[in-house]
C-alpha cells in the first residue's frame, strides 16, 4: 500500500473510532457521495474514484454513517484533505500530474494555454478552495459544498487530460459538428 493510502486508511479508522457527530458537522448522505465521486492519484499514478478507494478500505462506521460520510469526516475534520492529490495539471509536454492542495505547485501550472483564467487563478483556485469548502461544511450549508463539489469535478475534468497541441481542434471539431447536423437538414428539406 502507498504511502498515501495507508495515511487515508489511518485516518479514516481513526476517525471511526470517535463518535463522529461530536467532531463537528457530518455531511448527508447524498453530498458525502458526491465528494466521493472525485478522482485521486496515489503515489504510484494511479487514478481512482475516491469511491473505489473507500469501497476497498471499507472501514468499520460509528453511528450509521456510511463509509463516505466517515470518509468526509476525516477530510474535513482531520486535514485529510491536506494529503489529497486531487488537482490534475498537463505540462507543455503533455504529461498529467496530480497535485495536493498544500504542495508546491510547478511553475507552468498557471500556463496552460486553454483556460481564460488570469496567470494566477489556477494556483489561487487550488489553494483556496478546500478551506473554502471546509467553511461551508461547518456552516452545514450543504447547497454550497455540492456547488463547490461540482466546480472540483469540473476542474478535474477540464485538465486531467492532456492538452491538444493545435488550438485548431476546437474548431475543426465544431464545423464537423455543424456539418453532420446542416447536411441531413438540407438534404431532407430537398425532399
Amino acid at each position: 500500500m502507498t504511502y498515501f493510502l495507508a495515511i487515508v486508511a489511518l485516518g479514516m479508522r481513526a476517525a471511526s473510532t470517535f463518535s463522529l457527530r461530536e467532531c463537528g458537522a457530518v455531511m448527508p448522505r447524498a453530498t458525502a457521495a458526491h465528494f466521493c465521486q472525485l478522482m485521486v492519484c496515489d503515489n504510484n499514478g494511479n487514478i481512482q474514484s475516491l469511491n473505489s478507494y473507500i469501497r476497498r478500505q471499507s472501514p468499520i462506521t460509528q453511528d450509521s454513517l456510511s463509509a463516505a460520510q466517515s470518509f468526509c469526516t476525516y477530510v474535513f475534520n482531520y486535514d485529510g484533505w491536506r494529503s489529497l492529490r486531487i488537482f490534475p495539471h498537463a505540462n507543455a509536454n503533455g504529461t498529467v500530474k496530480w497535485y495536493a492542495a498544500c504542495e508546491q505547485l510547478p511553475d507552468d501550472i498557471d500556463a496552460d494555454g486553454i483556460a481564460t483564467h488570469s496567470e494566477k487563478e489556477h494556483r489561487k483556485y487550488i489553494h483556496d478552495v478546500f478551506p473554502r469548502l471546509i467553511a461551508e461544511v461547518e456552516a452545514e450549508n450543504w447547497s454550497q459544498v455540492d456547488a463547490y463539489i461540482n466546480r472540483m469535478l469540473k476542474y478535474q475534468t477540464t485538465y486531467s487530460a492532456p492538452h491538444p497541441k493545435s488550438s485548431l481542434t476546437p474548431y475543426v471539431f465544431l464545423i464537423l459538428v455543424a456539418l453532420g447536423v446542416i447536411v441531413p437538414l438540407t438534404v431532407m428539406t430537398k425532399r
